[in-house]
């Protein structure tokens, strides 16, 4: 096979992936919430960012973006490709957003969400952006 069909099945791995982990995520959250439904979701992947779900569509976008470099032909490709990332890229920082927002309304007096929240990124992990409520342009 050549490259572009090895980064076709790449991609299609990392999808299976994504998707095992989101079935996972969904089952562990639900669990947790069958444990106590008034409290916030702090354990497995949300104890990295809070929330999984948007990094791992962001994740699934990077993969397009790699395996589709090989098609691009030209610099008004590669300048819509690029947009087009970014604008997944603003999109995913929006859901982030709204669902701070209603988070915040949900659990903003439990010292024990304030306290995730400052220590838990909202979306990369390990990178310290912890809230995006502030930013009123990424409204999509």
């Amino acid at each position: 096979m050549a490259l572009p069909e090895w980064l076709a099945c790449a991609l299609l791995v990392v999808y299976g992936c994504r998707l095992s982990g989101y079935l996972l995520i969904r089952e562990r959250k639900s669990a947790a919430k069958r444990k106590n439904s008034r409290r916030f979701v702090d354990t497995g992947l949300y104890s990295f960012v809070r929330c999984p779900n948007y990094l791992g569509e962001l994740l699934i976008w990077v993969g397009m973006l790699l395996t589709g470099t090989t098609a691009l032909k030209g610099a008004w490709q590669w300048v819509l490709a690029l947009l087009g990332f970014v604008l997944i890229t603003w999109v995913m920082f929006s859901g982030a957003r709204r669902l701070e927002l209603r988070q915040d309304k949900n659990y903003g007096a439990d010292p024990e969400y304030q306290k995730y929240v400052r220590t838990v990124p909202i979306l990369i992990p390990f990178v310290p952006l912890y809230s995006v409520k502030k930013y009123k342009f990424l409204v999509a």
